[in-house]
Order: structure tokens, then C-alpha cells, then sequence
């Protein structure tokens, strides 16, 4: 199996953390899930960035995943929508993200905006 440098690096970096920093970062991680559901309250779904720009060309890498880290990590459902073209022509993206196990209403949001601003 072949591996990236970047992810074997990142596998490397991550095979150095304690037990307890991951004990704590767990913790956190859960404070932040529970703190998000009443930050989100009464709103259907909340929009964001999908990336920080375009993608970059070829196959090799669908670009950093810094826009969506903090989605994977309060475990919710997140929708990406490309809505525009950068200055390449590669597509731009908008994700939708929905409250926890609330799939089906973001995915409906996210058709809904599809509809609305790329159809």
C-alpha cells in the first residue's frame, strides 16, 4: 500500500500522543458536540465555506480539509454544494451542516439551496 508523505507524517505525529492528551482531547470533543446542539438551536442547518478556495487541478488531492475538520469532529451531517467556479473554472463549494442524526433535513436543505442557486 502506498501512502502519501503528508499522511504518514500525520499517522507518525499522531502515534506521539499520550493516553491522557487523547483522553482529554475526547472530552473536549464531546463538550463541543453537546455545545454546538443549543448553538445551532432553532436553525435548520448552517452554511459555511466548503473550502478556502478552489480545488487544486488533477486528481492527486481534493484540497486541505481544514473547512471541514470541525464538522467530522462534532459528528453532523455536512453537505458540500458547489455554487460557484474560482478563477480556474474548478468548482467552489458551499456545505450545509445539519444538527446530529438530523441527516435527511440537511440533505433536503442542500437540495433546496442546489435548486435555488446552481440549477
Amino acid at each position: 500500500m502506498r501512502l502519501t508523505q503528508r499522511l504518514r507524517e500525520l499517522l507518525e505525529a499522531g502515534s506521539r500522543v499520550s493516553a491522557e492528551r487523547y483522553d482529554r482531547a475526547r472530552v473536549l470533543a464531546r463538550q463541543c458536540r453537546i455545545a454546538v446542539a443549543s448553538a445551532i438551536d432553532e436553525c435548520h442547518v448552517l452554511l459555511a465555506p466548503s473550502a478556502t478556495g478552489e480545488p487544486p487541478q488533477g486528481l492527486e488531492s481534493t484540497g486541505k480539509p481544514v473547512m471541514n475538520r470541525v464538522w467530522t469532529l462534532l459528528h453532523v451531517p455536512c453537505v458540500n454544494v458547489p455554487v460557484a467556479r474560482g478563477p480556474k473554472g474548478l468548482p467552489v463549494g458551499l456545505q450545509v451542516i445539519g444538527r446530529f442524526a438530523d441527516d435527511a433535513r440537511t440533505l433536503a436543505a442542500a437540495n433546496w439551496i442546489h435548486e435555488r442557486l446552481v440549477t
